[in-house]
């Protein structure tokens, strides 16, 4: 089978649903098949709590960057997420009818290509306009007053030494005038504001999404919290956690595995993930406010 793109192949993949959808409903652009795998990319399917799908990541920048929007709490993750050739339905379109109304159509890539003299560019063997992705598109807000961020996953180095650095330059050129064109927060994301005990931290403490819906969604995981934090500053954190399990009763030791977990990811505990956890000392609290600079820097504000 010819592996040239054609118009009936991109109808197809259209008509699936492939690039649209919101929140658990949302299809990316791009997904991760058997038949897709890199020598150079981490490519990997990411459960994070909010969603029943898994996110479709190419590499591991993009990994970590989804690890760290889940535990930043936004509204809504839409990974591989198209900016199409043409004019199209706004990116925030699909929650409310009379909102999206009001918005106007997002305008096509081809357009804004022209205008700043970038090279859309086409499928190989065809002359059919690709279909430019972006690496994550993040809402912020209320369904009534959502905010779109759209951001760029291009490590450091790459961007000072690719051989193909001008095109990907373009690249990101070509997403920051679509920000612009739909109103919408344009981020690069160049690996440089992640640890590594960030990340693997994250991947630790983030809950599944059954214990996210279920047993510690309720009080008792907020009487938990509380009743550490009391402690925190005199107990080592091993034997904090093990006094707020027996203050809400809770005996099995993964439930308190899980409790902790939650109240880590969630807020609930001031805890500082940027530094390593150390549970033979006293909780090591966010004084520097590392989560809220990380909000700041990473979606161009506050939640």
């Amino acid at each position: 089978m010819s592996k040239v793109m054609t118009l009936d192949k991109l109808a197809a993949q259209m008509a699936l649903g492939y690039g649209t959808g919101r929140h658990d409903l949302y299809k990316p652009w791009i997904r991760i098949r058997r038949k897709l795998s890199s020598p150079v990319s981490n490519i990997k399917v990411l459960r994070v709590p909010r969603y029943t799908r898994g996110l479709h990541l190419l590499s591991g920048l993009e990994t970590a960057t989804a690890n760290v929007l889940a535990w930043l709490g936004c509204g809504e993750i839409r990974e591989q997420f198209p900016l199409w050739p043409y004019p199209h339905f706004h990116p925030l379109n699909g929650t409310n009818r009379e909102i999206d109304r009001q918005r106007r159509l997002g305008r096509g890539m081809l357009s804004i290509c022209r205008e700043a003299d970038i090279d859309h560019g086409v499928y190989p063997g065809s002359k059919i306009p690709f279909v430019a992705t972006i690496d994550f598109a993040v809402t912020l807000g209320e369904w009534h007053s959502e905010r779109l961020v759209l951001l760029s996953c291009k490590p450091y180095e790459l961007l000072q030494s690719a051989p193909n650095r001008h095109r990907m330059q373009e690249r990101i050129q070509m997403e920051r005038l679509y920000a612009q064109a739909v109103e919408a927060v344009h981020v690069l994301v160049d690996g440089r504001l992640f640890s590594e005990v960030l990340i693997s931290q994250l991947d630790w403490i983030r809950p599944l999404k059954e214990e996210f819906d279920s047993q510690i969604q309720n009080s008792v995981l907020q009487k938990y919290a509380e009743a550490l934090m009391r402690v925190a500053s005199d107990l080592s954190l091993s034997d904090a956690k093990t006094y707020a399990a027996n203050q809400v009763a809770i005996r099995d030791h993964e439930f308190q595995e899980a409790y902790f977990r939650a109240s880590a990811w969630l807020g609930l505990i001031d805890i500082d993930l940027s530094r390593e956890i150390r549970f033979g000392r006293p909780l090591e609290r966010d004084q520097t406010h590392f989560k809220k600079r990380m909000q700041q820097q990473l979606l161009g504000g506050n939640l």
